[in-house]
């Protein structure tokens, strides 16, 4: 299978996180790998990052939000099962992606098969 071709599941699960969570959205849709799906899932979150998340128009992003607060581990167990991509990566909502993470995490992980 040819790389491009790969989808790569890409999640963020935030709580309270208006303050970076654009900017880390922004960082995943601006990478060179495109063929993502992003999940963006959220934790109860009492300020404006649910609003933030929703705002975002890339038909890339799926935002999962129950309105409960269940903490970080069950969030990441959440959004694995949820996730349709053949690899898996995430981050916290007050990170930033190299532009070029996905292609050369993914071009690292299929050289090795």
């Amino acid at each position: 299978m040819n790389n491009n071709q790969i989808l790569v599941t890409v999640a963020i699960p935030f709580y309270n996180a208006e303050a970076h969570l654009a900017d880390a959205i922004r960082s995943v849709i601006n990478q060179t790998y495109t063929n993502l799906e992003i999940l963006l899932v959220d934790d109860g979150s009492t300020d404006r990052s649910l609003a933030i998340a929703t705002s975002f128009v890339d038909k890339r992003i799926k935002v999962i939000s129950d309105g409960g607060n269940r903490g970080l581990v069950y969030r990441l167990n959440q959004s694995v099962l949820m996730s349709k991509g053949e690899y898996y990566a995430r981050m916290d909502a007050d990170d930033i992606m190299n532009r070029q993470r996905i292609e050369k995490q993914l071009e690292t992980l299929r050289s090795e098969e």
